[in-house]
């Protein structure tokens, strides 16, 4: 059976990885840390500026070689805190001409639902992102023709004196119009060792905890979707970063959870069920 009212949506190919990118105030631009970073996957490269004092803002400028359709824009593995606020501005044509599309203001992190929060310890801007290794922030809109855009970072007085974002992934987001199932799954890849020594000790050595998310998608429409996602398993793979969200726009640790950038590390064929559908199986790996 099919999960309803939350439907999956992929970013399955990330438009960011082939964009020109600038930054501005350029003043405050980290040279060895420049925006460009935010094209590698590498989590020790980032991009860094340092206006974050009050009435600061950060743009980051981005150039398409051609007009192409958008409808989300993810910033991962930043340094943002509870408060700072963060938009995008959409052109139809390069070097910010065109129709422009204003985003609205949105809240950087993701706050506690009621239920999560812990009574006498967490004020009421506690995020889901409070202790918590990597956090995002992601906006979803509607389908828009894109060439250029701006998105506008505000993070006043950061406790850590700069703004460090490590990726940037924007695209279009796909959606199956009949959901993933329910036996979905969440786990977690350590690459931390243990062995024992000669004299009989443990001797481990830590390492990282990649999440691990595995989904079947039942119904995919012959007629309408099968083009998608046939195109879905031709250009994803372990290269190919691409942005998941399993409960998007839902909030709470449940969408924290279930929301990553990652690769596709095991799928299925994509399987014919009857003369109208199909259905395949995902792996996803965070990256």
């Amino acid at each position: 059976m099919a999960l309803a009212n939350s439907q999956i949506r992929i970013i399955t190919r990330n438009l960011a990885r082939t964009a020109t990118l600038s930054a501005e105030p350029d003043v405050s631009n980290v040279a060895s840390m420049p925006v460009t970073n935010m094209q590698n996957s590498n989590r020790t490269l980032s991009f860094r500026n340092t206006a974050v004092e009050v009435d600061d803002v950060i743009t980051i400028h981005v150039e398409l070689s051609e007009r192409k359709p958008l409808s989300a824009i993810v910033l991962d593995g930043h340094n943002l805190k509870a408060g700072d606020i963060w938009r995008a501005k959409l052109y139809s044509g390069p070097e910010n001409t065109g129709t422009e599309t204003i985003l609205e203001w949105t809240e950087a992190l993701v706050p506690k639902t009621v239920g999560e929060l812990d009574w006498g310890i967490d004020d009421l801007v506690a995020t889901v992102f409070d202790n918590w290794d990597r956090a995002y922030s992601v906006l979803w809109f509607g389908v828009i023709g894109v060439q250029s855009i701006d998105i506008e970072i505000i993070s006043e007085e950061n406790p850590d004196g700069y703004v460090d974002i490590n990726r940037l992934v924007f695209g279009l987001a796909t959606s199956p119009s009949r959901n993933f199932t329910f036996g979905y799954e969440l786990d977690y890849l350590d690459t931390s060792t243990l062995e024992l020594t000669e004299g009989g000790s443990p001797k481990s050595e830590q390492g990282v905890l990649r999440r691990i998310i595995k989904t079947t998608l039942p119904r995919i429409n012959d007629a309408t979707e099968r083009s998608t996602w046939a195109d879905f398993l031709r250009s994803s793979g372990q290269y190919s970063e691409v942005f998941i969200s399993l409960f998007p726009e839902q909030g709470g640790k449940r969408e924290r959870d279930h929301s990553m950038v990652c690769v596709v590390i095991n799928r299925s064929a994509l399987k014919n069920r009857n003369a109208t559908s199909h259905t395949i199986d995902i792996t996803f790996q965070e990256t």
